[in-house]
């Protein structure tokens, strides 16, 4: 479906305006300014293809009732219907014609086929805001893109699984570094242990002899230490015991001796101290409560004496209280009667001038005189007709004046000036817009180039390794970087290979040298008999002695020399037998030596290799930079530096490009310079010379624009003249009517002005001041006789008060007569309030009085009874009479017994059961500086034996160990047996990874094959839309699968390079988004009637060039389906203009 016209009858801000939409363009472009009405031409479409909403949203103009808009569409295969749509619930299709006759309800299925409004805004319908959002939300499923992405899957999730499950087996058994968890690495750490126990498992004589030497030495020496321990443990028990229980029973002692003193005191019972104690304690008590009651007596008799009361005083105490709070009111009345005789005066004053300012001689000649109010409300009625008029006369002569200098201005302008006709000039304009509209963007391609250069050479800066001549550097060829991760591989293996090699040569070393380090320490303790030296001593003595015994005759010295050399042979062998363990060690030490130097020897030579090796890949390494003259760091940061130098590679290319464009606007500038200054010269502008030519054209085009409106009103002057001469004529009618009506006015008005006093020739300003003073006068009036009243009220009770005080001060207190009424009243209350507080407090006192004698008697009986008490407590005791003293010598027994009740405990808690008599039979001649001297000694020497017991279990539990490994150990067959099962297990291990790694790359294969034939058409659409709209930045977008075979979607750079949608800008996210969305109305449209794609003012976060591919990725859109796009920028109007040509319908609101 496509509109051939739209028409807009009654909407929004519009009205009677059609819209025509040419069939052979490939674009609409429909552009206004703000305020132009195309938020109302947007909605309308909605509104007339699947009617008005509920809610009368865009009848702020007409009313909605009123509402119509109509078009004229036809359909994909060739048919046409005109209809128009008004607001209403039925019948709302109507005819196009006059008539409106109501359509069917399903006229518009052939056209919109199944589509309702929400689906057709949704889909078709696209703004600034729905493309941002739609662009950030297009990956999560929930929208029409979303769904159109993901909603395939590929039915290979079982087959992804597969495959890395086969790739994670094969990573678990080997791969290229070296790891604890892999399969291979484990069975060759086994190999290599088994090949070392091989070499450690054979068990010697010597070693197990002298074993079993070390251990029963080991025993021996732990049994003697056990006992000397234990002889220790026993005696520094005894000491510590002995020195702890002195100081105890020195304390029993002493206490024993002081409870002596009080066997006077055994027979009496145990409560008795505890009842003296509660009767000398109530004895005082009961004294002091007795001190206290007679001191509270005399003082409450002092305080009786002190208090007089006047007695007159207290009994008038009513009446003064009584006038006391009439004070308040008659010091309020007092102050507001002189305030209120001031209000008065001021009323007098105010009716005074009121007098004065109607030209009356007092106030009873004004109260005479005021008028009623029917004649001040005449008055008032011809004052405000005479205010009108007067403004009507000045308004009327105001307009006329400006009436008769617009025609004499008029006349002047029709006698002046020199027409042009601005025509042909415009059309040049015209002709020459596409270039001045380029020319606006010169200044900021020029800052675009600035930065652009500023940006390319900090990046160069920031290179590391340096680039010296970024140009240079971009012509020499250079290592990819596929190139350049393999090399790093290469590089890191061959420094692990050289690294092993060196720590295998290394730990060779390392053992020759301990062998050598012991073979010296040994020869060190004492000379080494070996095989060797036995051997030609034996030689030596068999060769001698065969010459001795072949000899015929023998000497005393051949028998000595055969004498010497068998001793030398026996020598040599008791001191092998001597030293059977050192001999054995110093063979083995001489055995491992042999051993070892063809292994170092063949280690140098493989580290040597390695090393060459190493050099000679870093070689190559450095080679693949050669032609570009830098310095290689490592693999990694060089493939960091390679991706840089591909980004400033595409950096310089942007950057041509731009200066390119930027040489291009100027020479447009050059070219368009002389064709402007023409332009001016024909015109008469002036100010030329000194402008660029974008602003000569700006000045020119409003010079133009001047002359037209100057040729336009020339043709509507004599109009005008007209116009101008028939409203002075108008005006001048009017004023000679306002002065008629005036001139009744003022006759009525001077007769309203006698009634109400006023003089001839009163005007309407002096009718209007009288009128405000009459009209408050009257308040006035009422205002002052109100104060009198208070006045005379406030008297009379102020005279009451007076009286009533004056007669109390006659009869109780005759020195107050001098102070006025409110003081005296207060001086009287106080001395009232003093009266009745003394008496009160004489009441109290009183009654003090007597609970003190009630408490006095009780404290007296309560003495008699502890008195009585006391001395039954003192006949227990004959011959004693301090209570106080006895009581003291009860409480220090007390105390003496319970402290040896306490040292007899601490006793028996650190005796350890002995006996008390033992311990002091063994503190007999205890001498205490003597035992701390054996404790410290003893003490030193125990945990000197405690260290040895240690040392020795510890060497015996490692003896117990060695022997354990050697009567347990498996022996170098099984070493050996499990050195080949090592070897054997890793065959197999290579085998099943080979066969592991073959499957998973068939597998890939044959997955990759099948995605290919399932990819979505609708994709590669979008990407080649996606190509359009980012001038071939990318060129298509790919689907891929990740390890969940989930579809992921990638931008592909025209390079080859992919970049996931997070990498995106914010602008390419944008453009992605819109080459989706037209994609799949492509396809919608392919199996459907389509419906026009309806676009409001999608590109103004574009910029140039974004909204130009955009406008061509529009444009490609047109075999499918219609596409009208709104906006109110000029400068989409102009490169739409540059960009389409003829094939662009711009439709101007």
């Amino acid at each position: 479906m496509r509109f051939k016209s739209l028409e807009i009858l009654r909407y929004g801000a519009l009205t009677d305006r059609t819209l025509t939409f040419r069939p052979d363009a490939r674009l609409h472009i429909i552009y206004g300014p703000n305020e132009a009405g195309k938020s109302s031409a947007l909605a309308a479409i909605s509104d007339l293809m699947f009617g008005f909403p509920t809610a009368a949203e865009y009848s702020f103009l007409h009313e909605a009732n009123t509402l119509r808009v109509g078009a004229e569409i036809v359909s994909q295969g060739g048919q046409s219907l005109a209809f128009r749509r008004r607001r209403g619930r039925k019948n709302t299709l109507l005819s196009a014609d006059a008539a409106e006759i109501a359509l069917p309800e399903d006229a518009l299925a052939a056209f919109i086929g199944s589509l309702n409004r929400d689906v057709f805004e949704r889909a078709f319908g696209l703004n600034s805001d729905r493309l941002r959002r739609g662009a950030a939300a297009m990956l999560k499923g929930g929208g029409e893109i979303g769904s159109l992405l993901f909603s395939a899957a590929s039915g290979l999730l079982g087959l992804t699984q597969l495959k890395q499950s086969l790739e994670n087996e094969a990573d678990l058994i080997f791969g290229p570094r070296k790891s604890k968890d892999r399969s291979f690495y484990q069975v060759l750490e086994r190999h290599d242990e088994a090949k070392r126990a091989e070499r450690d498992s054979e068990l010697k004589s010597g070693d197990w002899k002298r074993l079993l030497a070390d251990a029963a030495d080991i025993e021996a020496q732990l049994a003697a230490l056990q006992a000397e321990r234990q002889e220790t443990r026993h005696t520094l028990d005894r000491l510590t015991m002995l020195k702890t229980l002195e100081p105890v029973l020195a304390e029993i002692d002493a206490e024993q001796d002081r409870l002596a003193e009080f066997v006077d005191l055994a027979a009496l019972p145990q409560a008795f101290a505890t009842e003296l104690a509660q009767a000398l304690a109530r004895r005082q008590a009961v004294d002091a409560a007795i001190r206290v009651a007679d001191a509270e007596m005399d003082r409450i008799a002092d305080d009786i004496s002190a208090t007089p009361v006047d007695e007159a005083t207290r009994e008038a105490a009513p009446a003064i209280m009584a006038r006391h709070a009439e004070t308040a009111d008659y010091r309020s009345k007092t102050k507001d009667m002189q305030r209120v005789s001031g209000e008065i005066d001021e009323f007098d004053a105010r009716l005074v001038q009121f007098a004065r300012r109607l030209g009356l001689s007092d106030v009873a000649e004004v109260e005479r005189v005021q008028p009623s109010d029917a004649e001040l409300a005449r008055i008032r009625r011809l004052t405000s007709e005479g205010i009108a008029l007067q403004r009507d006369h000045s308004d009327v002569g105001q307009r006329l004046a400006e009436a008769r200098d617009q025609s004499r201005r008029l006349e002047e302008t029709a006698a002046s000036g020199r027409l042009i006709d601005p025509k042909p000039y415009q059309e040049q304009m015209t002709v020459l817009q596409p270039d001045l509209s380029e020319l606006s963007r010169l200044d900021a391609v020029a800052v675009q180039v600035e930065r652009l250069e500023g940006d390319l050479e900090a990046a160069t800066a920031r290179m590391s390794p340096a680039i010296d001549d970024l140009e240079r550097l971009l012509s020499v060829p250079l290592p990819d970087i596929a190139a350049l991760a393999k090399q790093g591989d290469t590089l890191a293996e061959a420094e692990a290979d050289s690294r092993d090699a060196a720590n295998r040569l290394a730990a060779l070393e390392n053992e020759a040298s301990e062998i050598v380090a012991k073979i010296a320490g040994m020869q060190h303790e004492g000379s080494i008999v070996t095989r060797e030296e036995i051997a030609e001593a034996r030689t030596t003595r068999d060769g001698v002695w065969q010459s001795f015994a072949a000899a015929p005759k023998s000497t005393k010295d051949d028998a000595e020399v055969v004498s010497q050399a068998i001793r030398e042979a026996d020598r040599l062998a008791d001191l092998a037998l001597a030293n059977a363990d050192r001999v054995s060690r110093h063979t083995q030490l001489r055995l491992r030596q042999a051993e070892l130097e063809p292994q170092l020897e063949a280690s140098r030579s493989e580290s040597f290799t390695k090393d060459k090796a190493l050099e000679a890949t870093r070689k190559t390494y450095r080679q693949l930079f050669e032609p570009a003259g830098v310095k290689p760091l490592s693999p990694d940061r060089m493939i960091d530096w390679r991706r840089a130098v591909d980004a400033l590679s595409r950096q310089r290319e942007t950057l041509n490009d731009i200066r390119d464009e930027l040489a291009e606007l100027k020479r447009k500038e050059a070219r368009l310079g002389p064709v402007l200054a023409d332009l001016a010269d024909a015109t008469g502008y002036s100010a030329t010379a000194s402008l660029a030519p974008s602003a000569l054209a700006r000045g020119l085009s409003r010079h133009i624009e001047m002359i037209a409106e100057r040729w336009t009103d020339s043709r509507s002057l004599e109009g005008k003249r007209a116009a101008a001469r028939e409203n002075i004529a108008g005006l001048e009618q009017r004023q000679s009517d306002i002065n008629i009506s005036i001139a009744k006015f003022e006759a009525a008005f001077a007769n309203a002005a006698l009634a109400i006093g006023l003089p001839e020739g009163t005007t309407v300003d002096m009718a209007e001041a009288a009128i405000e003073i009459w009209k408050s006068l009257p308040e006035t009036l009422t205002e002052r006789e109100n104060r009198r009243r208070r006045v005379r009220g406030m008297q009379r009770d102020t005279t009451a008060f007076e009286h009533a005080v004056r007669d109390l001060v006659n009869a109780i207190a005759p020195d107050l007569k001098p102070l006025a009424p409110d003081a005296a009243a207060e001086a009287l209350h106080e001395r009232a309030v003093t009266a009745n507080a003394g008496d009160q407090r004489r009441a109290a006192l009183e009654k003090a009085r007597q609970q003190a004698v009630w408490r006095l008697a009780r404290c007296r009986s309560d003495l008699e009874e502890v008195e009585a008490e006391l001395a039954a407590l003192s006949m227990q005791v004959p011959g004693e009479h301090d209570l106080d003293a006895l009581l003291a010598r009860l409480e220090e027994r007390r105390r003496l017994q319970s402290r040896l009740v306490e040292s007899r405990a601490r006793f028996v808690l650190q005796a350890n059961g002995q006996d008390e008599a033992n311990v002091r039979a063994g503190l007999s001649g205890f001498d205490r500086v003597v035992a701390e001297l054996e404790i410290e000694q003893l003490a030193t020497r125990d945990q000197t034996q405690l260290s040895r017991f240690a040392d020795l279990n510890v060497r015996l539990a490692e003896n117990q160990r060695h022997r354990q490994l050697l009567e347990n150990g498996a022996g170098a067959e099984l070493a050996v047996f499990q050195k080949y099962a090592a070897e054997a297990e890793a065959k197999a291990l290579a085998r099943e990874w080979l066969v592991l790694k073959l499957a998973s790359s068939l597998l890939a294969s044959s997955m990759e094959t099948y995605r290919e034939r399932q990819a979505d058409p609708v994709m590669r659409r979008a990407g080649e839309l996606f190509s359009v709209l980012t001038g071939g930045r990318f060129s298509r977008l790919v689907q891929l699968y990740d390890d969940r075979d989930e579809l992921q979607l990638q931008a592909e750079r025209t390079g080859g390079e992919k970049v996931p949608l997070d990498g995106l800008s914010e602008g390419t996210g944008d453009q992605l988004y819109l080459a989706l969305r037209l994609a799949f109305l492509e396809d919608y449209s392919a199996r459907n009637e389509p419906a026009p794609l309806i676009v409001d003012d999608i590109f103004q976060t574009f910029d140039d060039d974004r909204t130009a591919s955009g406008l061509k990725a529009l444009c490609g859109t047109a075999d499918r389906f219609q596409t009208i796009l709104f906006t109110h920028e000029m400068s989409v109007v102009d490169i739409a203009t540059r960009e389409i040509g003829k094939e662009l319908d711009l439709i101007r609101l």
